[in-house]
């Protein structure tokens, strides 16, 4: 009886959480707002994730990428492109590595990035993490 109940236990834990591994690499896009420093690990997706990037002052706006190490030795395409208010492309970036690099002169507004790519190689999901820096001088 109690292996049942074990097996039991088993089977409604299993029920519960699968739901949550349903859509592995789902993002929510909506207020993705980037800051200075360096963000939070991200899923990289096939389709295109915008963040906003609200700038105060004019300057130079410095975006780039670093998948994490030792998460895979497949290549990692990933694609960036910088946008102002109207939705104009500034700036873009692809590398097969895992990393872009954005610097744009900007006045104070609102800006979008928005990244894409896929992992090469690998259906393993923890194989395109990665982290955006954001500078401004």
């Amino acid at each position: 009886m109690n292996r049942g109940i074990q097996a039991l236990t088993l089977a409604l834990a299993v029920a519960i959480t699968a739901p949550a591994f349903a859509a592995p690499g789902h993002q929510d896009t909506a207020n993705k707002i980037l800051q200075e420093g360096i963000s939070s690990t991200q899923q990289l997706a096939s389709t295109s994730v915008r963040y906003q990037v609200p700038v105060n002052r004019a300057g130079k706006l410095y975006l780039s990428s670093e998948h994490l190490a030792g998460d895979s030795g497949q290549p990692m395409v990933i694609k960036a492109a910088l946008y102002n208010s109207a939705d104009q492309l500034l700036a873009s970036d692809t590398d097969n590595r895992g990393h872009f690099m954005i610097t744009e002169d900007v006045t104070p507004g609102q800006y979008y990035l928005e990244i894409k790519g896929s992992a090469l190689g690998s259906v393993n999901e923890s194989n395109s993490r990665y982290n955006i820096h954001m500078g401004f001088e």
